[in-house]
């Protein structure tokens, strides 16, 4: 899938003078604390059974409600009136460093939503619909968090190696931003326990954090288990979000050697077309895509027709989606065999994220173990503005369980301990994140449970977990509504639906042209923007097309107002109208320039002509995005005043501990 980011800010820069101070220090926002504070560890180790117990209790609430782990669902809110709890979090923040004295605003924080909770007086920001440790509903929240936890192949049988992180992600981030990772050894039934290492990590005006991955290595043991739990927070003042909450993994102490198994074999999603580029992203065309010149759809919506059971990309009635023929696709994009999905509802909603997965877990069950149940996470999160998408379209739905479709499993017939669970479906990670235009990550966690009896007739639990990583997935979408005319080198011009691979367009007032090398071709389920202007000047784009302005450069269109004056062939024409109109026609772009005419432009030659008004191609679009998701002055700038002071403390210790 390969995605982008077209949503601005949603805040414009604060440059208070203490931002001058702020910049001084430096824009490095992240540190590993250095413990201040000798915390009981055997308490803190005692305190985590005690969440793991309500944890588990809570997951029991969800499956009663007929609910799951997957899509938010991953992590439960921290109670703080409990005072459990609100000691639990206080002494995983002192072993991380973090006390009243260099951090006053976040233990403020925590001691105004103690009060709050108590009370039952939320502040004025505050969010309904939660689901904590009471099963009662949670909040639809702006915040992720997630704990990775995977086995590592191992040359001793003798020894278990894993490794875990905490992560914590919100949309458009956050003032502030804390997770850790913490393991304990523990028996079965959770009355002895050895701690074994942690890691944690705070940052200021953040969008997706991530803990240093903490490495474990243990003696194989079948009395003992590997815990692994994590505790994230994030606030932020413009938006009221007070995110707290605690997930845990646990996993057999059993070591992955030559003899062992636990995979995950991922099919699809994968990158199908351009591997021969390192950074090219998996990348899915939802709505519309390239159906001629060079390829970049590895997947895309289209229609598939009941009779003859032909695919056509990018034709709507949209039924489902399907994978390219990379062998095939040379100058059409070809569908290929057995690489087609449709919704497990059965009805393709162009406003969802759909992402086929197909592919394999396979893991070793001991001939004298029962398995019990698998379970499995799916999550997509934004890699630079933050957020995860949805597994549903309404808070506390999901679909497919916000888990790998899971078909029946398979027993090996070489090897009976070894368990083939093969998953085949088309995700839907909702409508939250397909707005966006940026890479994202898609992290996958496949867990199996079972019951194993000893050869003294004691049954014990026996767990496997995998996570397997995707990066740089995405999807893209900019176009001109179908009717749009563009022109020519010769200076003639036509509709974009009659212009093809090898054409050439005027790309500026100096009378340069460059190739069309892509044409791209599909629907648009939201309002285009219509443009009009003071002469009498017209168009209709999509709301992430990039417009060259006279005075502010190149913004999407979506941006606009009226008094904006666009650059035009006639010059700079102000506009008087700027609205959203529905559209149920097609919609077109290209990508513009050969290697050779982009070798000899100048930066920001690929725009074009469209009825007059220069815009620019797909390409200039994703420029435009990573130009905006870069600016590093404004993560700055993004932080409210009431953390500086937590913010200046953390620069200088993170200054003093490189001395």
């Amino acid at each position: 899938m390969k995605l982008s980011l077209n949503a601005s800010s949603r805040r414009l820069p604060r440059l208070a003078p203490v931002m001058l101070g702020l910049a001084m220090l430096g824009a490095g926002c992240a540190q590993q604390k250095t413990p201040a504070r000798e915390v009981d560890k055997q308490a803190l180790a005692a305190d985590s059974l005690y969440m793991a117990r309500l944890y588990a209790g809570w997951e029991k609430q969800l499956e009663a409600q007929g609910k799951s782990r997957g899509g938010r669902g991953s992590h439960m809110e921290i109670d703080l009136a409990d005072d459990t709890q609100y000691r639990f979090v206080k002494n995983r923040l002192l072993a991380a460093g973090s006390t009243p004295e260099n951090s006053p605003q976040l233990f403020r924080k925590l001691e105004t939503l103690r009060k709050e909770k108590k009370t039952g007086t939320p502040g004025p920001k505050a969010r309904e619909d939660r689901l904590g440790a009471t099963g009662e509903p949670m909040e639809n929240s702006r915040c992720g968090h997630l704990l990775p936890l995977t086995d590592v192949a191992s040359a001793d049988n003798t020894v278990a190696k894993f490794q875990a992180s905490g992560l914590v992600t919100c949309f458009d981030g956050a003032d502030y931003a804390f997770a850790d990772v913490n393991a304990i050894a523990t028996n079965h039934e959770q009355t002895q326990f050895r701690v074994l290492g942690t890691e944690s990590l705070e940052e200021y005006a953040s969008a997706v954090l991530e803990t240093p991955p903490l490495p474990l290595s243990l003696k194989v043991n079948p009395d003992e288990e590997l815990f692994v739990d994590s505790v994230a927070m994030a606030f932020d003042e413009e938006t009221g979000e007070q995110h707290l909450s605690y997930t845990r993994a646990e996993s057999s102490l059993v070591a992955l050697g030559a003899h062992d198994f636990n995979t995950i074999t991922v099919h699809h999603p994968k990158e199908l077309i351009g591997k021969m580029h390192s950074d090219n992203p998996v990348r899915t065309c939802l709505e519309r895509g390239a159906v001629a010149g060079f390829l970049d759809c590895d997947y895309a919506s289209g229609s598939k027709d009941p009779v003859t059971g032909i695919f056509k990309p990018f034709a709507k009635p949209f039924t489902g989606v399907g994978a390219a023929d990379p062998e095939a696709s040379h100058t059409l994009w070809i569908p290929a065999a057995g690489a087609y999905w449709e919704p497990a509802s059965g009805a393709y909603d162009p406003s969802h994220l759909y992402l086929p997965m197909r592919g394999w877990y396979q893991v070793t069950l001991p001939s004298s173990c029962t398995l019990d149940a698998f379970t499995s996470d799916a999550t997509i999160f934004l890699m630079e503005r933050g957020g995860r998408c949805s597994a549903g379209t309404m808070p506390g739905s999901s679909v497919f369980k916000g888990s790998l479709p899971f078909k029946t499993p398979i027993v090996d017939d070489y090897d009976p301990t070894k368990l083939n669970v093969p998953f085949d479906g088309l995700v839907d990670f909702g409508k939250d994140c397909l707005d966006m235009y940026q890479n994202v990550r898609l992290l996958m966690r496949a867990t199996m449970k079972a019951t194993c009896v000893d050869s003294s007739g004691n049954r014990k639990p026996y767990t496997r977990s995998r996570t397997q990583d995707i990066f740089n997935l995405d999807w893209r979408n900019a176009c001109l509504a179908e009717g749009t005319r563009v022109t020519k080198a010769d200076g003639s011009q036509v509709p974009v639906e009659q212009v093809k691979v090898g054409d050439q367009l005027l790309a500026n007032g100096q009378g340069q042209a460059l190739t069309v090398t892509t044409v791209s071709r599909g629907g648009e389920r939201k309002p285009l923007v219509k443009l009009r202007d003071a002469l009498g000047g017209e168009v209709m784009v999509t709301q992430t097309h990039p417009m060259v302005t006279a005075t502010r450069g190149v913004v999407q269109a979506g941006e606009l107002k009226a008094g904006d004056s666009l650059l035009t062939r006639a010059g700079a024409a102000k506009l008087v109208g700027v609205e959203r109109v529905p559209f149920s026609g097609d919609v077109f772009n290209f990508a513009l320039g050969t290697p050779e005419e982009l070798a000899i432009a100048t930066p920001g030659t690929n725009t074009m002509y469209a009825n007059g008004y220069l815009v620019g191609d797909s390409q200039m679009q994703l420029t435009l995005e990573k130009q905006r998701s870069s600016d590093s002055r404004e993560v700055l700038a993004r932080l409210n005043g009431a953390w500086h002071e937590d913010f200046r403390l953390h620069q200088a210790r993170s200054k003093s501990a490189r001395r």
